[in-house]
């Protein structure tokens, strides 16, 4: 099968390198390491000097979607996070029986709630329909070419530091303004590391890079 793993990376060096060592021989691996020197084996992996952190979050993603090359599929990962077992095969099964799919959460979070674009979910059976994608999917070429750039996120993280990148929120609203079909598992094809009930990285302070991408 013709897949492609994204995965953006900073300072969980042992985490990121057991997803990747739990993916190897079910498709190409890309890791995008956001300003730390730790080599991941099993991986294309490109190392940024600097750390964009939260505030440039837009611009690493913008940066990883550049590096994916061409696959039929691609599943955007956490490096906190390990996949199930057989999680392209499942994910692909329940796939292949939504309506028009452009992504798939595959952490089921925040279940009957609404998130970013304010619609209400809907039970489909097979999944729920959220019409908001966060940071960990699956999904095909026609979503980054309905996508396009994230152009660049200025929020006031000074005031309000608990504020998420704002990227997720961004290609949900675009997503669902142009009517994609946005869904999430019902069951979780991933499992949080231990890491993940840490501080986060990304919210990490970032260096004062130009972020012009």
């Amino acid at each position: 099968m013709d897949v492609a793993f994204l995965i953006t990376t900073h300072n969980r060096q042992e985490s990121c390198q057991r997803l990747v060592d739990s993916l190897q021989e079910q498709g190409e691996i890309i890791v995008l390491n956001d300003g730390c020197e730790y080599n991941i084996s099993g991986a294309t992996q490109t190392i940024r000097k600097e750390h964009f952190g939260k505030r440039g979050y837009w611009c690493t993603v913008n940066q990883l979607f550049e590096m994916r090359g061409k696959h039929e599929y691609y599943f955007m990962l956490p490096d906190d996070f390990l996949p199930v077992d057989n999680i392209v095969e499942r994910a692909k099964d329940i796939w292949g029986k939504l309506h028009k799919p452009i992504s798939l959460n595959l952490y089921a979070d925040r279940i009957g709630l609404r998130c970013w674009t304010n619609f209400p979910p809907v039970d489909i059976g097979i999944a729920w329909q959220t019409q908001w994608v966060d940071m960990c999917f699956m999904c095909k070429e026609s979503f980054f070419a309905r996508l396009g750039k994230i152009p660049p996120i200025k929020l006031n993280w000074t005031s309000k530091p608990n504020m998420s990148s704002g990227a997720g929120a961004y290609i949900s609203r675009k997503l669902h303004k142009h009517k994609c079909n946005l869904y999430m598992v019902k069951e979780s094809l991933v499992i949080p590391q231990p890491e993940h009930y840490l501080n986060s990285q990304m919210y990490a302070n970032s260096s004062n890079c130009h972020l012009t991408r």
